[in-house]
């Protein structure tokens, strides 16, 4: 089944505000290859949305069609909805899920 990959605007938001911070602190060559991770992490969520691992917070809520993939030390929040992949989110894994989450879901 083909799926419509879709990155939700706060989730372009903190892309952007991780693609910034990279160039700042590690320069244009480490952004291209963490781009790069971006890119393939990208491929493989769309060609098997399945694959991603479950966020243990959400999985013992009872919710299993929101995982992740890791790139580096940030994971890449998303939900498998019918013909969707919706990508929710990027968070650092040295952050708080359920406090982050809450914060957004207060903050919109």
């Amino acid at each position: 089944m083909s799926r419509h990959f879709v990155i939700l605007d706060s989730a372009k938001e903190e892309f952007k505000e991780i693609k910034q911070y990279v160039k700042r602190e590690f320069g244009d060559m480490i952004w291209n290859e963490v781009n790069h991770e971006y890119k393939t992490a990208f491929t493989l969520i769309k060609s098997n949305p399945q694959s991603g691992s479950p966020i243990e917070e959400l999985k013992e809520l009872g919710i299993n069609h929101i995982q992740y993939r890791l790139v580096r030390q940030t994971r890449i929040i998303y939900e498998i909805d019918g013909y969707f992949i919706l990508i929710h989110m990027f968070i650092s894994t040295k952050r708080d899920f359920i406090s982050h989450l809450m914060k957004r879901l207060f903050n919109q």
